[in-house]
Formats: C-alpha cells, structure tokens, sequence
C-alpha cells in the first residue's frame, strides 16, 4: 500500500492503515483510524484538508452536482487496459455505483476501494456493477484495484473532464499544493499534467436507467459513503427497477 511520506520523515502509518484494511465495521470508524493518525503525523496536511474543506462548503459547490433523482450524464471513459466505457453499457445488467476517488496516492481512497470490493459479490446478486473513477494515469488506476482486490474496472478520467462537468473538480489552494509537494505527490504525474485540480471524492448509486437514487458528496476525503448505505439505495434501485417492469 502506497503512503505519503515527507522530505524529513518517511510517513508509514503501517499500523493504522493494517488494521482499518483488515478490521469490519462501518466504513466511517476505518477512515476515522487513519485520519486520526494522519492528525497526530501529518497535522500541517491534515490542516491544509480541513482548511480546503472549508473553503469548498462555503462555496456551495455541492449545490450544482447532479442530485438525487436526477439523471446522471452520459460520458465515455477508458479503463486501465484502455477499454472505453460508457454509461449506457455500465446500466445494462441493472443498478450502478459510480465512485469518485482522487488515486493511487491516497490512503483514504484504498480503504474506500477495499470496502468497495467486500461488498462486490452481494451488489452483484442484484445485477449491481461498480465502477470507480480518478484522474490518475492507467498504470495507477490498475494497481488500485489489485492492491485492494477489486475485479471491478478502475476508469481515467482523462483531464477530469467528467469531473468538471459534473461540478466535482475544484482547484487546489497554494496551501494545499505546497503540502503535497513536501509529502512528494506529483499530481502531474499521478493526473497526466493536470495537477492543480483534484475531484471531490464522492458515490453515485444509480438505477438502470440512469437516475440516481442516492448519492454521497463531501469535500472531505477522509468522508465517505458506507457500505451499508450503498446497498441500501441498490436495494431500493433494484425494487423500483421491478416496479417498473411489472407495470
């Protein structure tokens, strides 16, 4: 598992992120373990991150991301193999999630992924397929997904055109780009030359026609939707799926 390291101190929370991978429970407390790890040894970066959190609530970026019952739009994305994907062709078995992370580099976004995958057999007992989305280089993209065991595609959001359309992207404040830099992630390499924007991580569980039945936005990355709450809304994705098809 890759973790963020400085020019001083190399930052291996080894302890804490072995046993928020390994440990069940609601998704929430296995974030809360590395962020409060990350508070106690990365208090200048997690300062930087609430700080940005701020920013971004007063915003009211949020507001303009498509909502709950509305129709999520179409896009066209390639995969770590370069395979190109579609929305239309991710709904034809049935509901979707859709799941915003910000890459390879992130703790966060492994814990995220791995909770992804331990409920990836259950979303697939209702026809549910995931698909996760960042704007890392495909080579990061794959290793993401096979450090955490997920089978599910790993799409490039190349210039994080879809983000921005979405209202997900936002630019990164001097004051976060310079802990970055100190913690040695080059978003230029990990996002293909676009490093002075990232996505807000987020979760987007849709029906099979595309509308979105529930969803989890926060411009906090140590924040995200629990497993138990995503299949909740398949759950519910699935039953008006019947509905429908009975009447």
């Amino acid at each position: 598992m890759y973790h963020l390291h400085n020019e001083r101190e190399r930052y291996e929370p080894e302890e804490a992120a072995r046993k928020a991978l390994a440990m069940g429970g609601p998704l929430p407390e296995r974030l809360a373990l590395i962020a409060a790890d990350f508070r106690a040894r990365l208090a200048d970066y997690s300062r930087a991150i609430d700080r940005l959190v701020a920013r971004l609530t007063a915003s009211g970026t949020i507001e303009a991301i498509p909502a709950i019952g509305e129709a999520f739009p179409d896009f066209i994305l390639p995969d770590s193999a370069g395979h190109l994907w579609r929305l239309a062709d991710a709904l034809e078995d049935g509901p979707l999630v859709l799941s915003f992370h910000r890459g390879y580099w992130c703790d966060f976004c492994h814990l995220n992924m791995k909770a992804l995958a331990e409920i990836s057999v259950e979303l697939a007992g209702h026809g549910c397929r995931i698909v996760a989305i960042s704007p890392q280089n495909a080579a990061n993209g794959a290793k993401l997904a096979r450090d955490e065991g997920a089978e599910f595609p790993v799409l490039c959001d190349v210039g994080l055109g879809l983000a921005t359309a979405l209202g997900l992207a936002y630019v990164i404040d001097d004051d976060l780009q310079r802990e970055l830099a100190i913690l040695q992630v080059d978003l230029n390499v990990e996002q293909l030359g676009n490093g002075g924007v990232m996505p807000i991580t987020a979760a987007f569980v849709l029906d099979s026609t595309g509308r979105i039945v529930a969803r989890h936005v926060d411009p906090d990355p140590r924040q995200r939707m629990d497993g138990g709450a995503v299949l909740a809304a398949v759950g519910q994705a699935t039953l008006g799926d019947q509905s429908a098809a009975r009447s």
